[in-house]
């Protein structure tokens, strides 16, 4: 499924609410409504929006109090903000972009213009996020020429010596016990390694032409002992018929397994899979796959970092596979959104 962009709207006057609430989700928008300043804090709180429509006289908390509190604060001053008052005056405006507000816009407004401004700052937020993770990917790249081989060398002589050392300890030695953590550590030190020049080797090949059933079906064929033996269910549905790409199977097939595996880690108890695939609604010569389970889910304040490099919120594991799926599917043309 795609979820699509959630819009907070805040205002004491409920028919102001009702009236920008039916524009929005009539151009397909999520909605959620707060009538005053501290309700709107509470609704941030309990699930981020993407953007907020502000008034600023309302009861309780001002609309420039509310502002300044969610620009303040590190999990929620990059939701865009556009401010919404009657007032006319300059010195409000100017007060407005201090608090933080990203867009100002005055009563009676054209709800053309303010669709086209909520456009405008959501997809400058997406653009600049796009260019965050782009430039952490090429300092890994940079980095990843280097760490392979320097860091390799070293781990190997440290856990060599470190299971030499353990073997000759007697079993209930303390000393052994540290010997055994070493080892450990060293050994995820290895796979973060792996990972890396994995990632250094993330070659797109020459494309060819592919059939996107193919590269799915037989992805997911490939996890379907493990799915059973996790007790996970799973589904792929088509939308329409089967397309074509030009594109690289085995990276493309290395993205989806990545998301796959996710999924598993994220349902220790059991659940549901759900890949569905096929023309992205309003997109043309453009594929759309969505990867969706009902595992435990990702923190909200991790959203924003989880294709970073070496982002984890497992106890294990280097923290590369969202990072790689990113890499895979921009090389295609394409983008990633998490939800």
């Amino acid at each position: 499924m795609i979820i699509s962009d959630k819009i907070l709207i805040v205002d004491d006057n409920i028919d102001n609410v009702r009236l920008l609430a039916k524009r929005f989700k009539s151009l397909d928008y999520r909605v959620d409504e707060a009538y005053d300043g501290v309700e709107a804090l509470e609704k941030v709180k309990a699930e981020a929006p993407d953007l907020i429509i502000l008034d600023i006289m309302m009861p309780k908390l001002d609309g420039f109090e509310v502002c300044r509190r969610l620009k303040s604060d590190a999990n929620t001053k990059f939701i865009p903000i556009i401010m919404l008052t009657a007032k006319r005056e300059v010195p409000s405006k100017i007060k407005g972009f201090d608090t933080g507000a990203d867009d100002y816009i005055t009563k009676p407004f054209n709800p053309r213009e303010l669709v086209a401004r909520v456009k405008g700052l959501l997809q400058r937020r997406y653009s600049e996020q796009r260019k965050a993770t782009a430039d952490k990917l090429g300092a890994l790249e940079q980095m990843a020429e280097g760490v392979a081989h320097e860091v390799r060398n070293p781990m190997v002589t440290i856990g060599g010596f470190a299971r030499r050392i353990r073997d000759r300890l007697e079993e209930g030695d303390p000393l052994r016990e540290y010997a055994q953590h070493i080892i450990k550590e060293v050994e995820r030190l290895e796979k973060m390694v792996e990972e890396i020049a994995r990632f250094k080797a993330l070659m797109i090949a020459p494309y060819e032409k592919l059939n996107i059933c193919d590269v799915i079906e037989e992805t997911v064929e490939r996890w379907k002992q493990q799915l059973e033996a996790n007790q996970i269910e799973y589904t792929v549905d088509a939308l329409g018929q089967c397309d074509f790409i030009m594109g690289d199977k085995v990276n493309l097939q290395l993205a989806l397994s990545n998301l796959i595996r996710n999924a598993i880690e994220a349902m220790d108890e059991g659940g549901h899979l759900t890949i569905i695939y096929g023309p992205e609604p309003g997109g043309e010569d453009r594929i759309m796959i969505s990867v969706a389970d009902d595992g435990q889910g990702i923190a909200r304040i991790d959203l924003p970092n989880v294709m970073d490099p070496f982002f984890t919120s497992k106890m294990a594991g280097a923290g590369m596979g969202l990072t790689m799926v990113h890499r895979i599917v921009t090389r295609h043309g394409g983008e990633v959104h998490v939800h």
